[in-house]
């Protein structure tokens, strides 16, 4: 299926997401604009809320213009289709199969539990040179309409330092309050990418123990905890130790 194809089909999957928000909910949703604004402020992310009632944003501020060299902020309003136009093909394909079985599976759940999962996926944008660059997408319910059907969803967008193309892209329903992995388990991701080992020695660091610490504690010397550690760095494809936790945290390996 074409790009044209793929876009028309993003669209038909809000024709069968229904939902009924009212003049209040929109009133309701209004007086949180300022906390998210303040959110975005902290975040080392582009937030975002996507209005599946009008199908389009009903907040965004992005933190990646300059990467992508895009005034991201003043084109929300062209609605989800002005960043499908800036994604390859097949992460389109993607990203409509992951949020597709994603509600899917949502509308299965009590209304009452949809808020208690989160989805993860990772997908690609280009900049005018073509240049390809990776995000992590993570996506829970913000907020329900009177008979508690999915309304307005939250959206936090992290760049992927030294991420590029793969043949694998990530994505998982997670069970916030257990971390359980509820959804695309059996996936290819880059939690399969780590041995035991090194995941328990990113577990250790994200806990704030040194090298020294680690090795003293798994009985293994501080060059062979070392290793591991460029070893973890080069795997997930993250600069440093810091993001590589950041990362694993996101998606659940730890």
């Amino acid at each position: 299926m074409d790009r044209s194809g793929l876009k028309k089909k993003f669209q038909r999957l809000f024709n069968v997401m229904e939902c009924a928000p009212d003049a209040s909910d929109y009133e309701s949703f209004e007086k949180k604009v300022e906390l998210l604004n303040t959110v975005s402020e902290v975040e080392n992310s582009s937030v975002a809320v996507f209005d599946m009632h009008r199908g389009k944003y009903a907040f965004l501020r992005s933190r990646f213009d300059a990467h992508l060299q895009y005034p991201l902020n003043d084109l929300f309003k062209k609605e989800p289709s002005y960043f499908m136009d800036l994604m390859p093909e097949k992460d389109l394909a993607f990203t409509i199969d992951t949020i597709k079985k994603t509600f899917s599976w949502l509308a299965e759940k009590e209304h009452e539990k949809r808020k208690e999962y989160k989805l993860v996926f990772e997908y690609h944008l280009s900049d005018p040179a073509g240049n390809l660059y990776s995000f992590l997408q993570q996506c829970v319910i913000l907020e329900q309409d009177r008979l508690g059907n999915t309304w307005m969803v939250l959206i936090l967008n992290d760049m992927l330092p030294g991420q590029t193309d793969s043949e694998n892209l990530l994505r998982k329903v997670f069970h916030i309050p257990t971390g359980k992995i509820m959804l695309f388990n059996d996936d290819n991701s880059s939690a399969s990418m780590l041995t035991a080992r090194e995941t328990e020695i990113l577990g250790l660091l994200s806990q704030g123990y040194q090298s020294k610490e680690i090795s003293q504690r798994l009985f293994i010397s501080v060059n062979t905890v070392n290793n591991h550690r460029q070893h973890i760095i080069e795997k997930l494809n993250t600069e440093n130790t810091h993001e590589a936790i950041r990362f694993a945290k996101s998606v659940g390996i730890i």
